[in-house]
C-alpha cells in the first residue's frame, strides 16, 4: 500500500557526491597510464570488471536525477572523446603486422579501449540524452574521415568474419577475436564492432556533418582520385549497392561512403537506428548535398521503401528507421520550404499506409512504427498551415486531424502520446474557429456514453457514471486537452466544459476483468492538464468561468480555482497510485501559487499536502487527509465523500480499505469538533455510511468491507465528542442499534463471496460498538471506545461489567447474533479474523449474563481440547478468544474455572502434532495476561516451540513455530524488570535456544531472535544490535562476542556460568547460517568466525571445542551435524582448527566415523570426507612437535588416512571421486599419486584400487 520510506531520489542526493569523486579519481587511471618516458599515454585495453563497475556502480544511479552530472560533463565528456581519437590515431596497427589471437579468458576479463569509451558515453547518452552529450564531442572536422575510416574497417572485419556475406548482420554478429587478422581492425582489438561503439560513432558522424563548408573541401583527395579511376560500371554499381537507393553522380567521397552505412543501420532494431537516422538527415538537409540532388535520392528512396515488395522480406525496423528518417527530414525543414514539393506525396504515401492497415502487414502491428507516422503526419501539417493555405493543403490538413482523434483510441501508450501531442501543435497553428472545432470534438468524445446515475441518499445529486467508456480513448482524449491547454490553445470562454472533463479524468478509475488498475493513465494526464491550466491562464480569465455545472450548490459562490483545488487535495490524500498522488500535490502548488488569495487556506494547504509528504499512502490517508481537514471543513467534506468511493472503501486492496476507514472516522471526528452539535455530524456520517450499505449488491464485498470499517472508525470517534446524553445521542445510538442488528442478522444469514472479508469487518464493528451498547445500558457519559479494552485489567473489565444495566430487547437480540457468528468466525484460519474476533468476544462477555458467560468460556474450551477433523480449521481464534477473555474470567470465575482455560490449551498442545496448531497456540499466547500469570504452566509449551524443527514436504513448517515462539519468549522477558528475581530460571531456560536461534540460517527467524535478545542486554548493547542488519558480518561477531563482554541484563548474568553449553548452543545455530545459508550470508558469517577466532588463542579453543562436541551431541541429527562437519573441514583449511589444542584429533575421527556410518545422506558422507582430508593434511607438520600433543595428533592423522583408504572402496561413485580429489591434495608431490590420474574410479578395479591405497600409505 506504500511507498518506500526513504524515496530513490533522496538517497542518491546523499551519495551523489562520493558517487561524482569515485568516477572523476576512476576516469584519468582508467583512460591513460604511464609510459616509460614519464609521458601520459592511452591504454590498450581495460579491465572489464572495472568498466562496468563505473557505468553500473557509478553513472547508472544518476538515471533518477541526472542533472546532477551537468557540472562535470564539460570535463568528462571531451576527456573520453580526446583519448577515443587519440586511440584511433595512435594505436593503428601496420597492414603487415602478425595475426593476433585473444583468449577467451582474456577477452572476458580485458576489452579494448574504444569499446569502453563507447560504452561510457552511451551511458551518458542514457542519463543525460544524446543531444546534450554530442555537444561535447570534438566537432573539427579533421576527425571526420578517421571516424568514417574506424567505422569502414570495422563493417570490413565483419563482413570477413562473416564469410564475405554482401548483407552482413546489421547488429555486427560474428565469431571471435581470434580470427580476424590484425591489418583489418583500426583499433589494437580485432573483429566487429559492438552496437555501443557503431552508436556512438554514428551519432559523431552526425554532428561533425554540422560542418559549415561544403563536403568536397573535406573529402581526401586518394579516395576521389581511386573513384575518378573506376570503370563507369563499377561506379554505377557503387552507386545501387544500397536497395533501391541510386545516388547522383559527381558525389564527394564522404557522402558515398557515409550514405551507404547510414543506409544500412537505418534497418537495425537497437541504437544504432537512432543515429543512423540523425546522420542521414544531417547529409540530406545540407544545403550542398541538396544542391546535388541527395535529398531528391534520398526522399525517393524512402516512399519506395515503404511500399512492399513482392520476394522482399523486411522487418518492422526497415520501416520504422524509414518513416524515422522522413519525419526528421520535414521537422528540420519546419522553417524552411526544402520538403514543400514532397510534402503531398509523402502524407498520402504514409496517411495510405494507415488506412490499408492489413495490408501494410508488419508494419502496422508495430505501435513505434504508428507512432513515427504520426509523426510525419504532424510535421506535414505544421509545414502546410505555414504556407498559404489552398484547398488541397486544407484538406490534408483536415484529414490529418481526423487520423489523429481516431489514434487517440490507440492500444498502445506511445501512439496516444504521440497523436495527443500532434493535435496540440496543429490545433496551435489553426485559426480560432477551427482550433475551436477541436476542441469541441475532444469534448464531444468526452461525453460519449457517459450515464449519470444517483446517488445514495442523495436522491437530488446525480453522479455520472463512467463504466461504459473506453479507459484507452479517454487517456487520449484527456492528453489531448492537457496539451492543448499547455500551449493555451483554447481560449478562455470555453474554459467550463474543460474543467469539467479535467475533473471527472481526476477521479476516473476502470479496472479490468483481472481486477487491475486501468486507469491511472487518465487520472495522470488530469494532474497534466490541470496543472497547465493553472499555469497558461490568468486568475481573472479563471475566475469568471462559472461554476453552476461544477457544485451542487449554484448559489454558494465557490470559485472555480476553490473546486479545482478542493478535487486536487483529495486525490493527493486518496490516490491509490503514488504518481497521481504527488502530480495532485505537483498541480495543487501551481495552482495557489500562479493564483495567491483565492484558494481558502492556500499557503497552510500546500505545505501539509507536500510533495513528499503524500509518498506513502497510509500517511496521504491518515496525517495529509487530516491536516488538510483542520484547515477547512471544505477539503474534509471533499475527503469523506471520496472515501466512501473507489479510492477508499472500493479500493481493491484490503489493508488500503482498513486505512480509508480509519482516515473516515478521523475526519468525521475532526469536523464533528468544529461544529455546534457534535452528535449531529456523527450522525450525518453514519446516516451516509449505511445509505451506501444499503445500496450494496450481494457480490459487492469489498465495498461491504470498507464501509463496515467506516462505520467502525465513527461509532471510535463517538467517545470523544459525546459529552452529555441527550436527544441527539439517543438518536444515533437508536440509529447505530439497528444498524448493528441489521448487519449481523444479514451475517448470520448470508453467504458472501468472500466471507472472511465481511466476518472481519464485522467483529471490529461489534468491538467498535461498545461505546453504543454503553451509551445503551447506562447512564453514564464516560464512554470508552472499543478498541481500549485489549488493555484493560481483569478488575477493570469487571468494573465494566458491574455497570452494565438493564438488558433491553435489542441488546438481548445483540448478544444473541454476536455470540452465533462468533461461532462461525472463530474457526477462520485468517489472523485478521482471528484477532478481531477474540476481541470481539470481549464485548460479548461484558454484556453477557453470568451463566451465558460460563456457558461460552466452556464451550470455547472444549472446542479448543478437541482436534478439528479438517485440516484448514484449526480452531486458532477458540485459542485466541480464551486468552482474551482469561483476564476477566480469572477475576470473575471460580478457581476451577481458572484452570479450565490452561487445561484445555495445553491438552491441545500435547494431543495435536499440527505445527499449525501449535503456531496457533503460541500466537494466543504471546503478550497475554493468561501467559503472564501462568508462566511456570506454559513455560514447556514455549521451549518446544523453540526447538521445532518439523519439515514436511512444504519445507521447514517449524520454523512457524519457532517464530511465534520467540515472540511469546520476547513477550515474557519484556517483564523482566517488574521482578527480576523470580524470571531468573525463566530466562535461563529460554536463553541458550534464543541465542541459538539468533544465528540461525532463516532470515525471518534469525530476526525476532534479533529482536528478542535485545530484550535482555544493556541498552547502550541493545540499540547497537537493534541498529545491526541480521545478516552482517559485525551482527554475528557480536554474537560470538556476547559471551565474553559484560553486555547482558543482571537477570541473564547467570546464564555466562557455564560457557561451554553457552557456545554449544550458539555453534548449534552458527553452522547452519555459515554452511546452508544463501551466498551473501555464508560469506558473513565465516568471517565472522574467522575474526572471532584470530583474536585469541582462547577464542579458536572455544570455537573449535565447541564445534567438537557438537558433533557428538547432534549425532543423527543431520540438521546440525552436516553444517558442522563442513564447518569444522573449512577451518581446517584456513589453518584455525589446526592450532586449537583442546581436540582430541583420534576422537574427532571417530566421531565423524559414526557420523558416516551406514548414511544415505551423499552431502553428509562428501563433508566427512573433507574433514579426514583437513585432518590427514596435518601430517605433513605432525613430525615436527614433541610430547603427547604431537603425539595424538599423529594418531588422528593415522585414523583419518586409514578411513580415507576405506572410502575408496564405498560403493557409490561420487564418494570415490571425492576421495581421490583429497588424496589428490594430500599427495599431488608423491610420484605414487601420478597413479591417481587418467583413471575412471568410478568403474576401476577392486585391486587397482588396493594397489594405490597400499601405495599411499592408506591400509
Amino acid at each position: 500500500m506504500d511507498a518506500s520510506e526513504e524515496d530513490l531520489d533522496i538517497k542518491l542526493q546523499k551519495v551523489s557526491a562520493d558517487l561524482i569523486a569515485d568516477f572523476d579519481k576512476s576516469l584519468g587511471p582508467f583512460l591513460r597510464k604511464q609510459d616509460g618516458a614519464g609521458r601520459s599515454a592511452v591504454r590498450s585495453r581495460v579491465r572489464s570488471r572495472e568498466t562496468e563497475r563505473l557505468i553500473s556502480s557509478l553513472l547508472d544511479p544518476f538515471q533518477e536525477l541526472p542533472q546532477l552530472l551537468d557540472p562535470h560533463l564539460p570535463i568528462w565528456l571531451p576527456a573520453l572523446s580526446d583519448a577515443y581519437l587519440e586511440h584511433l590515431l595512435t594505436r593503428r596497427p601496420s597492414p603487415s603486422s602478425n595475426t593476433t589471437s585473444i583468449s577467451g579468458r582474456s577477452n572476458d576479463l580485458l576489452m579494448p579501449l574504444p569499446r569502453a569509451i563507447c560504452k561510457l558515453l552511451y551511458t551518458f547518452c542514457k542519463i543525460r540524452g544524446e543531444k546534450v552529450v554530442v555537444r561535447f564531442l570534438s566537432n573539427e572536422a579533421r576527425y571526420l574521415e578517421v571516424l568514417l575510416s574506424a567505422l569502414e574497417d570495422a563493417e570490413r572485419a565483419a563482413e570477413s568474419k562473416s564469410g564475405s556475406n554482401p548483407n552482413p548482420d546489421p547488429l555486427g554478429g560474428g565469431g571471435g577475436l581470434d580470427d580476424i587478422s590484425h591489418g583489418q581492425a583500426v583499433a589494437v582489438r580485432v573483429g566487429a564492432w559492438t552496437w555501443e561503439e557503431r552508436y556512438v560513432v554514428l551519432l559523431w558522424l552526425s554532428h561533425l556533418m554540422l560542418a559549415p563548408f561544403d563536403l568536397a573541401t573535406i573529402s581526401s583527395l586518394e579516395e576521389e582520385e581511386v573513384v575518378a579511376g573506376e570503370e563507369e560500371a563499377e561506379k554505377e554499381e557503387k552507386r545501387k549497392r544500397v536497395g533501391g537507393l541510386t545516388l547522383p553522380a559527381g558525389l564527394p567521397s564522404i557522402t558515398t561512403r557515409i550514405l551507404p552505412l547510414a543506409v544500412k543501420y537505418l534497418a537495425s532494431p537497437g541504437k544504432e537506428r537512432d543515429a543512423s537516422k540523425a546522420l542521414l538527415v544531417r547529409v540530406a538537409m545540407r544545403r550542398d548535398m541538396q544542391e546535388m540532388g541527395v535529398l531528391d535520392a534520398l526522399v525517393r528512396w524512402a516512399l519506395a521503401a515503404l511500399r512492399p515488395q513482392d520476394g522482399a522480406e523486411r522487418t518492422p525496423y526497415h520501416y520504422i528507421g524509414v518513416l524515422s528518417f522522413l519525419a526528421g527530414a520535414l521537422t528540420t525543414s519546419e522553417n524552411t520550404s526544402d520538403m514543400n514539393s514532397y510534402l503531398t506525396i509523402i502524407f498520402h504515401a504514409v496517411h495510405g499506409i494507415a488506412v490499408e492497415g492489413g495490408k501494410a502487414g508488419g508494419m502496422m502491428a508495430s505501435a513505434l512504427a504508428r507512432k513515427t507516422m504520426i509523426k510525419v503526419i504532424r510535421a506535414i501539417a505544421v509545414l502546410l498551415l505555414r504556407r498559404p493555405q489552398d484547398m488541397e493543403g486544407m484538406e490534408m490538413v483536415e484529414t490529418a486531424i481526423g487520423f489523429l482523434l481516431e489514434n487517440l483510441a490507440d492500444n498502445d501508450t506511445p501512439v496516444r502520446f504521440a497523436a495527443s501531442k500532434a493535435l496540440s501543435v496543429i490545433t496551435l497553428k489553426l485559426d480560432e474557429d477551427m482550433a475551436l472545432q477541436v476542441v469541441e470534438a475532444v469534448l464531444e468524445s468526452l461525453n460519449r456514453n457517459v450515464l449519470r446515475v444517483e446517488s445514495p441518499g442523495e436522491a437530488a445529486t446525480p453522479k455520472k457514471d463512467l463504466s461504459m467508456v473506453d479507459p484507452l480513448e479517454w487517456h487520449g482524449l484527456m492528453l489531448t486537452l492537457s496539451h492543448l491547454l499547455y500551449r493555451r490553445s483554447p481560449p478562455a470562454e470555453n474554459l467550463a466544459d474543460i474543467v469539467q472533463a479535467l475533473l471527472m479524468g481526476l477521479s476516473f478509475e476502470r479496472r479490468s476483468t483481472s481486477g487491475s488498475s486501468t486507469g491511472g493513465n487518465v487520472r495522470d494526464a488530469a494532474c497534466f492538464g490541470i496543472w497547465a491550466l493553472a499555469r497558461r491562464y490568468t486568475t481573472a480569465e479563471l475566475l469568471a468561468v462559472p461554476t453552476a455545472t461544477l457544485t451542487a450548490d449554484s448559489s454558494s459562490g465557490v470559485s472555480i480555482l476553490q473546486i479545482i483545488a478542493t478535487s486536487l487535495v483529495a486525490a493527493a490524500c486518496l490516490d491509490p497510485s503514488g504518481n497521481i498522488r504527488r502530480g495532485s500535490s505537483a498541480a495543487l502548488q501551481e495552482l495557489i501559487g500562479r493564483h495567491p488569495d483565492r484558494v481558502e487556506k492556500g499557503i497552510w494547504v500546500v505545505q501539509t499536502v507536500d510533495y513528499h509528504a503524500v509518498a506513502r499512502r497510509s500517511r496521504a490517508l491518515h496525517d495529509v487527509a487530516l491536516g488538510a481537514t483542520k484547515l477547512s471543513g471544505q477539503y474534509g467534506e471533499a475527503i469523506l465523500e471520496a472515501l466512501l468511493g473507489w479510492r477508499g472503501v472500493g479500493d481493491v486492496d484490503a489493508a488500503s480499505r482498513r486505512a480509508a476507514g480509519a482516515s473516515y472516522g478521523m475526519i468525521t471526528a475532526e469536523l464533528a469538533s468544529t461544529e455546534f452539535n457534535h452528535i449531529q455530524r456523527l450522525t450525518r456520517s453514519v446516516s451516509l455510511v449505511l445509505d451506501h450499505i444499503k445500496s450494496l449488491e450481494s457480490r459487492q464485498v469489498e465495498e461491504r468491507h470498507g464501509l463496515f470499517f467506516s462505520f467502525a472508525a465513527v461509532l471510535d470517534a463517538l467517545p470523544g465528542v459525546a459529552t452529555i446524553k441527550d436527544g441527539a445521542l439517543d438518536q444515533l445510538i437508536q440509529l447505530s442499534m439497528d444498524a448493528l442488528l441489521a448487519i449481523l442478522q444479514d451475517c448470520n444469514s448470508k453467504t458472501y463471496r468472500k466471507p472472511e472479508l465481511v466476518a472481519e469487518a464485522a467483529s471490529r464493528l461489534i468491538i467498535s460498538s461498545f461505546p453504543v451498547l454503553q451509551a445503551a445500558t447506562s447512564a453514564s457519559t464516560n464512554l470508552l471506545p472499543g478498541r481500549s479494552l485489549r488493555t484493560k485489567t481483569g478488575d477493570e473489565l469487571a468494573q465494566l461489567v458491574n455497570v452494565v444495566g438493564a438488558r433491553t430487547e435489542k441488546l438481548g437480540t445483540f448478544i444473541a447474533l454476536v455470540r452465533a457468528n462468533l461461532q462461525k468466525w472463530l474457526v477462520w484460519p485468517d489472523l485478521e479474523i482471528v484477532s478481531a474476533a477474540s476481541e470481539a468476544a470481549v464485548v460479548l462477555m461484558i454484556f453477557c449474563s453470568d451463566a451465558e458467560r460460563d456457558e461460552a468460556i466452556r464451550g470455547w474450551a472444549e472446542a479448543a481440547r478437541e482436534r478439528q477433523s479438517s485440516k484448514t480449521r484449526t480452531t486458532s481464534g477458540h485459542f485466541s478468544a480464551l486468552a482474551a477473555v482469561y483476564p476477566m474470567a480469572s477475576t470473575m470465575a471460580l478457581e476451577e474455572d481458572e484452570t479450565l482455560i490452561c487445561d484445555a490449551i495445553t491438552e491441545r498442545w500435547r494431543n495435536d502434532v499440527w505445527t499449525d496448531t501449535h503456531a496457533c497456540i503460541l500466537q494466543s499466547l504471546t503478550g497475554s495476561e493468561l501467559l503472564k500469570q501462568n508462566t511456570d504452566v506454559f513455560f514447556d509449551l514455549v521451549a518446544q516451540g523453540l526447538d521445532d524443527y518439523t519439515t514436511t514436504a512444504q519445507g521447514d513448517v517449524g520454523s512457524h513455530v519457532r517464530l511465534q515462539a520467540i515472540r511469546a519468549t520476547k513477550s515474557l522477558w519484556e517483564m523482566l524488570d517488574e521482578d527480576p528475581g523470580t524470571k531468573v530460571p525463566l530466562v535461563g531456560g529460554l536463553f541458550l535456544r534464543i541465542l541459538r536461534l539468533a544465528a540461525e540460517k532463516l532470515d525471518r527467524v534469525r530476526a525476532a531472535a534479533q529482536a528478542a535478545l535485545a530484550v535482555v542486554l544493556k541498552p547502550a548493547q541493545a540499540a547497537a544490535l537493534r541498529r545491526s542488519t541480521f545478516s552482517s558480518k559485525g551482527y554475528f561477531v557480536f554474537l560470538l562476542d556476547l559471551l565474553q563482554q559484560d553486555w547482558l541484563h543482571p537477570a541473564v548474568s547467570e546464564v555466562k556460568a557455564d560457557a561451554e553449553r553457552w557456545m554449544d548452543a550458539l555453534m548449534a545455530g552458527f553452522v547452519s547460517s555459515a554452511d546452508t545459508g544463501n551466498e551473501e550470508l555464508v560469506i558473513a558469517t565465516r568471517a565472522a568466525l574467522c575474526e572471532f577466532c584470530e583474536r585469541s588463542a582462547a577464542s579458536t579453543d572455544a570455537v573449535c571445542t565447541a564445534l567438537a562436541r557438537n558433533l557428538k551431541a547432534w549425532q543423527g541429527t543431520d540438521r546440525v551435524l552436516v553444517p558442522t562437519l563442513e564447518v569444522i573441514a573449512f577451518l581446517f583449511h584456513v589453518g584455525i582448527f589446526a592450532q586449537c589444542s583442546g581436540v582430541n584429533y583420534k576422537s574427532l575421527c571417530l566421531q565423524v566415523q559414526k557420523a558416516c556410518y551406514k548414511t544415505g545422506n551423499v552431502r553428509k558422507i562428501e563433508a566427512c570426507i573433507r574433514v579426514y582430508g583437513a585432518i590427514a593434511e596435518l601430517g605433513r607438520d605432525a613430525g615436527r612437535g614433541d610430547g603427547d600433543d604431537a603425539c595424538k595428533k599423529q594418531e588422528g592423522v593415522r585414523e583419518a588416512r586409514a578411513r580415507l583408504g576405506a572410502l575408496m572402496f564405498h560403493p557409490w561413485p561420487r564418494v570415490k571421486s571425492t576421495v581421490v580429489d583429497e588424496l589428490w591434495a594430500l599427495h599431488y608431490d608423491d610420484p605414487a599419486a601420478q597413479a591417481l590420474k587418467s583413471v575412471d574410479w568410478a568403474r576401476a578395479e577392486k585391486a587397482k584400487m588396493k594397489t594405490v591405497v597400499g601405495a599411499l600409505g592408506l591400509a
